[in-house]
């Protein structure tokens, strides 16, 4: 009997270790929780979120936290098509986009408009997107539509079109301020297209091509403009060149005729100097030879008369050579002739010196009077 109550007893004690094993394993098995990348979870405990889980291991208390499985619809729209945000149960914390359809709109002067617009965010509170919002593509598409009408309106047709940057930060600010209690966070909002209706956008299309002809047009007679004044300015500054170049030539040429009138005039002037020098030399010469010797001048006249009897002699056709004999006799004569002067009255012999000295008075006055 002993053996078989032993035998219970550890049979026992057995059966607890397993017991207590396998509560062990439960609760492991219960309260540790591994996430995979890019997800998140969201814990209930007793019915109530608690709290969100991460990617890696987390530890929650088993029977009263729970990991709930979500099954709210949680999509956003991308290209007309639904995209879930769930999956596997865990909300996906990668980035998502929104791209509604376009939006037909009305722009400050009653025109309607189409904006694309693009909206990239990230889930930051998951517990928010599942409990707190209700059918959120809807409800994210509506408030961008919303934002869109109400910025868009404070623009006319002429300057939404130019106003794409200026619209996309007010949209961002627009949707910042209504997706915090979302649980999302706005990363950036890009307007893909701004245009209008067809016939509004063929109008605007012949419009703007009317205007680039025009410009073009403009800019072409702007460039002939600048070209002809450019030739004009180009044809004026060779004009003043020529002119400058044609008054310098002029001046340089009256400047080296000056110049060699100047020199032709200096040498003549020195030349004449030394002329004038050179007679006046003479001059003073004969002036001190006449004072030397008062006969000299009759000496010297008869020198010059003889000379121009050679030369009339020489120049005439009837010119008569008397030979030295007969010379002689014509001596012979002349000494008879003053032999018969010399008997003449005294008077007429006291006169002849005075005479004499009268002509050679006038010779030295006519000497003095030459150049």
């Amino acid at each position: 009997m002993d053996d078989i109550y032993l035998q219970s007893g550890i049979g026992s004690e057995i059966i607890l270790y397993l017991v207590i094993v396998a509560f062990v394993l439960i609760i492991l098995i219960k309260g540790i929780k591994v996430v995979p990348e890019g997800r998140a979870k969201i814990v209930e405990r007793l019915g109530r979120r608690n709290k969100t889980i991460y990617p890696g291991i987390n530890i929650i208390i088993p029977f009263l936290d729970k990991v709930k499985i979500i099954t709210e619809v949680v999509t956003t729209s991308v290209k007309g098509q639904s995209v879930s945000l769930i999956d596997g149960g865990a909300v996906v914390l990668a980035e998502q986009r929104m791209d509604p359809p376009s939006k037909l709109l009305l722009a400050k002067d009653n025109s309607q408009i189409n904006v694309d617009s693009i909206v990239y965010f990230r889930i930051k509170e998951p517990a928010k997107l599942v409990y707190d919002v209700q059918d959120f593509e809807e409800a994210f598409e509506t408030l961008i539509e919303t934002t869109l009408r109400q910025e868009v309106g404070k623009y006319d047709g002429d300057t939404i079109i130019t106003a794409r940057d200026t619209l996309g930060d007010a949209l961002k600010q627009g949707l910042l301020e209504a997706s915090n209690s979302w649980g999302i966070e706005i990363r950036r909002v890009e307007i893909e297209d701004i245009s209008f209706d067809a016939d509004v956008t063929k109008t605007l299309s012949d419009a703007r091509q009317e205007e680039l002809i025009r410009r073009a047009e403009l800019v072409a007679k702007k460039a002939e403009a600048e070209q002809l004044t450019l030739e004009a300015e180009a044809q004026k500054k060779a004009t003043i060149l020529k002119a400058e170049g044609d008054a310098e030539a002029v001046r340089l040429k009256a400047q080296g005729d000056f110049d060699a009138k100047k020199l032709e005039a200096e040498a003549n002037f020195l030349l004449q100097s030394r002329e004038q020098e050179g007679i006046a030399q003479g001059y003073a010469a004969v002036a001190k030879s006449l004072a030397e010797n008062p006969e000299a001048i009759v000496s010297l006249e008869a020198l010059k008369t003889q000379a121009k009897i050679a030369d009339s002699i020489g120049k005439s056709q009837n010119a008569l050579i008397v030979p030295s004999e007969t010379a002689g006799l014509f001596g012979a004569v002349a000494s008879l002739a003053k032999g018969y002067e010399a008997l003449k009255p005294k008077s007429s012999n006291a006169a002849q010196p005075n005479t004499t000295t009268k002509q050679a008075d006038v010779k030295k006055a006519e000497i003095a009077e030459k150049p």
